[in-house]
């Protein structure tokens, strides 16, 4: 028998003289599992609320599922569903006070999460050619609060926006006067992967996606995840007491798609993708370089490099055109000079939807080998570590099966994407 690592040593029953081991086991030992499942069919109900606004074909999507897996899910999903109910019941007295969106904001209480992410992706399929041309960002979240931790992932779009909406919104766990989410956070935004209903927004769509909430810090209570201990009681005594992180999230909701919703230039950030781009590109050459395969150790990035290094010029030309435009637009224009103003509308109008369709740039109608449905070039779940995202799979799974040829298709289809990208910004 194997021993496990140290890690397993020294805590559990040991002290009643357990050991903990790994195989192979003896000849002589039987074991038989039975896993009890009811099968039933039954429907699932998506609840979808709209708030119209002045630009119909321009949609923020904010969504958080309310099924749990066992009785209880105080955590996942009801925190977040409670951040989403207050999210609602914020902009329905901004409504009755007379104010309305520049942009459609859509609501969606997600059924079937658990399940599959069964809800969210029929709904995107259902519903995709109107998704497509419309949908400016997908905004999740599914565990809004179960410590003390502000945990985020999204697409390289939105970073700026996280940045921007954390730095105004106060900690609840500040250590000096006036600090806000951002202070309190080290700043890292993971890369998106799947485990949650963003997955058919941007893996399938290529839509702009996000997800945030506040987890588990080191000093924080266990989180009973997918038990019963996932309780009220739970999250009132150890997982927010004072339920201030469950405000916090909701603030940060609420001003992430108010600010997407009512900038009259989009608050995107055409560079921030680039120089993620360029991160994600750096992690695939380690990776290949780590290799065993010959082949694969010597895999020439040039033409990547080349075609990204021309996106991040066209990007950050963009963003700066943009800006002028914002700067633009404040601007004190005499009446008789109208025409001016209507040309600035169709500049900002022609920006923001560069904006809105530069993540679709990356979909590839082939989709992933041997996984077809996830057409994204640059984000996918990992092809054995699921919820955790990968960057350039194609690329990077082609490498793992030694697959240099393969490598190369991927690497064409890539430069394609980045080329569509550039063309588009320019």
């Amino acid at each position: 028998m194997t021993s496990f690592g140290p890690a397993w040593q020294g805590g559990g029953l040991g002290y009643k003289g357990v050991e903990y081991s790994i195989g192979p086991s003896p000849d002589t030992l039987v074991l038989n599992v039975v896993n009890e499942q009811e099968y039933v069919t039954t429907p699932l109900w998506n609840v979808i609320g709209i708030i119209n606004g002045t630009i119909p074909d321009d949609v923020i999507v904010l969504g958080n599922h309310r099924d749990a897996w066992i009785a209880g899910g105080a955590g996942d999903p009801n925190s977040g569903s409670a951040a989403l109910n207050e999210v609602i019941r914020s902009f329905g007295k901004a409504l009755e006070a007379g104010w309305k969106p520049l942009r459609t904001i859509v609501f969606a209480s997600w059924d079937g999460e658990e399940y599959g992410l069964v809800g969210s992706t029929e709904w995107v399929e259902e519903y995709l050619p109107w998704l497509s041309a419309a949908t400016v960002a997908y905004l999740n979240v599914d565990v809004g609060a179960r410590g003390q931790r502000f945990d985020a992932a999204a697409s390289p779009l939105l970073n700026k926006l996280i940045y921007d909406i954390t730095d105004v919104v106060p900690s609840p766990n500040k250590t000096q006067y006036g600090q806000s989410v951002k202070d309190t956070w080290d700043g890292r935004i993971r890369t998106m992967g799947s485990g949650s209903d963003f997955t058919a927004f941007q893996d399938f769509a290529g839509i702009p996606s996000l997800d945030l909430g506040f987890g588990n810090g080191p000093k924080d209570a266990v989180y009973h995840y997918h038990s019963n201990y996932d309780s009220f009681y739970w999250m009132d005594t150890f997982g927010d007491n004072g339920w201030h992180y469950h405000a916090a999230v909701a603030k940060i909701w609420a001003l992430l798609a108010a600010t997407l919703s009512e900038t009259p230039v989009l608050a995107l950030n055409a560079t921030d993708y680039a120089r993620g781009l360029e991160s994600y590109l750096d992690s695939v050459k380690e990776k290949a370089k780590e290799s065993d395969d010959p082949a694969t150790a010597s895999f020439s990035f040039k033409a990547l490099d080349k075609t990204t290094a021309k996106l991040r010029l066209a990007a950050t030309s963009f963003d700066a055109y943009t800006a002028s435009l914002t700067d633009r637009l404040g601007e004190d224009v005499p009446w008789w000079k109208w025409w001016e103003k209507v040309r600035l509308f169709y500049e900002v109008r022609n920006a923001n939807q560069k904006y809105k369709l530069l993540e679709r740039q990356f979909l590839f109608p082939g989709g992933l080998d041997d996984r077809p449905w996830f057409k994204h070039v640059v984000f996918a779940p990992g092809r054995w570590t699921g919820y955790a995202g990968a960057t350039y799979p194609g690329l990077v799974e082609s490498f793992e099966d030694k697959n240099v040829s393969n490598a190369d298709r991927w690497s064409r289809i890539i430069e394609g994407r980045l080329h569509a990208a550039t063309r588009l910004l320019q």
